[in-house]
């Protein structure tokens, strides 16, 4: 049970995490207080109250253990799934597929980031480092699959690294997609896949 759990495993735990993440989503990452949060996550996830206390002790806490679940899911789950020996234009299908799916599932963590980053890179750099780290990654790995494609002669950009920041660019902007039957999640991935391949990095059809 999630009450048993030690306060290290609560840092990780979906469970409490996920509910942090719809809090912070439904109130802001500033509006309830601490104790009133603890409650609720408690109250909701089945955690100890004085452990969850321990874990998290204060909202910044919780809240970069969110962002950072989320963005290490993120970055680990393309890594994993990667085929380097596959073609740059497969890869990059798979990439934007992918990033839509984990930003979708992990919405309110990716956005409680745009406003977390700049307040902990200024009170905690370490911390920020952690979480920037892992930004680099992926862009780092998004990078050199474009890079596959430009040497392959597939892809056809002005700036490699202009063309990366304008795919992540474009991948991250989900914010006025509701899922219904006329376009779903899925449905939604492919779209922006062949925005991508197509239109941004000069793939043939």
């Amino acid at each position: 049970m999630t009450a048993d759990l030690s306060p290290d495993d609560l840092r990780t735990t979906d469970s409490v995490l996920d509910c942090a993440a719809r809090l912070f989503a439904e109130h802001g990452p500033r509006s309830l207080a601490l104790p009133t949060l603890t409650h609720r996550i408690a109250e909701e996830s089945g955690a100890d109250h004085h452990t969850l206390s321990r874990a998290f002790p204060t909202r910044w806490d919780l809240a970069r253990a969110v962002v950072l679940r989320a963005v290490r899911e993120r970055v680990e789950s393309l890594l994993a799934a990667d085929r380097p020996w596959a073609p740059a234009a497969e890869r990059v299908c798979a990439f934007v597929r992918h990033h839509v799916l984990i930003s979708w599932k992990h919405r309110s963590a990716l956005e409680l980031a745009r406003v977390l980053l700049p307040s902990l890179r200024a009170a905690d750099p370490e911390r920020y480092r952690e979480i920037a780290l892992l930004h680099r990654d992926y862009r780092d790995h998004v990078r050199a699959i474009i890079e596959d494609g430009v040497r392959e002669g597939v892809f056809h950009v002005d700036s490699v690294e202009l063309a990366t920041r304008s795919v992540l660019s474009t991948c991250d902007s989900l914010e006025w997609y509701e899922p219904d039957d006329d376009l779903r999640l899925d449905d939604l991935a492919g779209v922006y896949a062949d925005l991508v391949l197509h239109h941004q990095l000069g793939h043939p059809r």
